[in-house]
């Protein structure tokens, strides 16, 4: 059986398709090879003899080689190599590398970027909460100085070289008021003062922007959302623009004990099947939903780039395409409260409140209970985060049962 090279497929097919069955062909099996790669739940593995188990712990020397050799669970396994494969075609970059949560991989991507003692990160200022916190609890008192700035301006370049960062961390789209940042001047930028720049593109993935392209170094995703799709699994992700820093990725992984589980690859491996199809039905639905909300009486604003008054509507349409601007918004009730956003939720019937995003269904959730508890209200204020902010993550049911879910529980 013959195979195009995966190389030249369309990143549906590849998401589709994967790799394992043309990494089985040629094997010499008379059994056959399997549609669906198995689940490897080994702990351990075991070689021919000692000299290949002695090779088989040079990972980096199996890497060039082109081979692939697992030694202990924690090293790796056979289902978390096959999802790293994929996103590191689906993204551009030299390889990738599964972790056990989106934090675990955001952590891993500020190590593997230098941040010690004595260096400077450079953050935008609308990250999601946890990552200010990470930021916070984990990397100030090893003596990191933060900074952070409102970096969708059109002076952020001048930010950064005024800045001198050692990295440079944003995110795609904001969360939970959906800007847009402008991925190609500040990879410019970050290398122009040597930084190494990593960006969260868990809101957008692959099939609305590949940062790399863009001139990034690093991009992160929060793999329980978009990419699973199904809200069955936690996972993070890495994708690495260069050799070096991927070996850093790699060794975090192992040292820290962050590696991805067999069951949770597969069950990411499975949800980008039907990404590209998701995030079309996604985007669509959200476009609809924002226009919906914009008129409602209830509705003082609405933030989705989609929209044509966003401040960042024509970047959106130039970086993520056409109709093409994700599924999460974000809308401000009229009234400015925490009792009327409870109401609101406690009204709806079909769309779920949740603290997570990116699922199949539709889901709500209430930034200032959840995503960015741990700030204060005036670094909320700050940030634009209002008491009236609802994130809405539009899914993927009819819009139509969307909208009414949404005009019951407004207008109850």
């Amino acid at each position: 059986m013959k195979r195009s090279n995966n190389r030249d497929w369309t990143l549906e097919t590849l998401l589709v398709h994967g790799y394992e069955r043309e990494r089985e062909e040629g094997s010499g099996s008379r059994k056959g090879v399997p549609t669906v790669q198995p689940i490897y739940t080994s702990t351990t593995y075991l070689h021919y003899n000692a000299e290949t188990l002695d090779r088989a712990f040079d990972t980096s020397l199996s890497e060039e080689k082109g081979e692939t050799a697992f030694v202990y669970a924690r090293q790796g396994n056979p289902n978390a190599f096959a999802l790293e494969t994929v996103m590191a075609q689906a993204e551009g970059g030299v390889g990738a590398i599964a972790f056990g949560s989106g934090m675990a991989a955001i952590h891993a991507a500020l190590l593997a970027g230098g941040l010690v003692a004595g260096s400077k990160i450079l953050a935008a200022k609308d990250l999601y909460g946890a990552t200010t916190s990470l930021l916070r609890q984990a990397f100030v008192p090893l003596g990191v100085e933060v900074v952070t700035h409102d970096l969708y301006r059109r002076d952020v370049g001048d930010i950064i070289r005024a800045e001198q960062p050692d990295v440079v961390y944003v995110e795609t789209l904001s969360n939970p008021l959906v800007k847009v940042i402008d991925l190609d001047v500040i990879s410019a930028a970050a290398r122009e003062v040597g930084a190494v720049s990593v960006v969260d593109s868990t809101f957008t993935t692959p099939f609305l922007v590949r940062p790399i392209e863009h001139g990034f170094d690093l991009v992160v995703h929060s793999a329980t959302k978009y990419l699973g799709g199904h809200g069955d699994s936690t996972a993070g992700l890495v994708i690495s623009a260069k050799r070096s820093l991927l070996d850093q990725l790699r060794n975090y992984a192992i040292i820290l004990g962050a590696m991805l589980s067999p069951f949770d690859s597969h069950l990411i491996k499975r949800g980008l099947q039907t990404l590209t199809l998701r995030m079309e039905r996604h985007c669509s639905n959200a476009l609809r939903v924002a226009q919906f909300l914009q008129e409602h009486q209830a509705v003082a604003k609405v933030h989705y780039p989609g929209l044509a008054g966003h401040p960042h509507h024509e970047l959106a349409t130039t970086l993520l395409g056409e109709g093409r601007y994700g599924g999460l918004l974000s809308f401000e009730l009229k009234e400015q409260s925490r009792d009327a956003v409870f109401r609101f939720m406690d009204r709806l019937r079909l769309l779920l409140p949740a603290t997570t995003l990116g699922d199949a269904w539709s889901l709500v959730s209430y930034p200032a209970m959840s995503s960015h508890r741990n700030l204060s209200e005036a670094e909320r204020r700050i940030i634009g985060i209002t008491d009236g902010c609802i994130r809405l993550s539009v899914g993927i049911e009819d819009v139509g049962d969307i909208m009414g879910d949404l005009e019951r529980a407004l207008g109850g």
